[in-house]
């Protein structure tokens, strides 16, 4: 049952597209994706759960450079994504 549960979250992150900010993604050389639906289910929630651990300081690092700012706001918004699928 969990590993159903995790298959099918990690498979939603896949088509979502937000799959680079949870694992890695396949190298040029690399004959077979590196990480399955299974791991990147569990390691989805995982990632998500530490950004909102980590929120307050990120945010003071972003007072500090402010040029990081669209990179901030692109993963916020993978994690959003994500977040909807969990």
């Amino acid at each position: 049952m969990a590993y159903s549960s995790a298959f099918f979250t990690g498979e939603k992150i896949q088509q979502k597209r937000q799959i680079k900010y949870v694992s890695r993604v396949k190298e040029k050389k690399r004959y077979v994706k590196r990480h399955s639906y299974f791991y990147m289910g569990l390691h989805g929630k995982d990632w998500v759960e530490s950004l909102d651990f980590f929120e307050k300081i990120a945010e003071s690092l972003m007072a500090l450079s402010p040029h990081k700012r669209p990179n901030y706001k692109r993963g916020n918004r993978a994690a959003t994504l994500i977040k909807c699928t969990l």
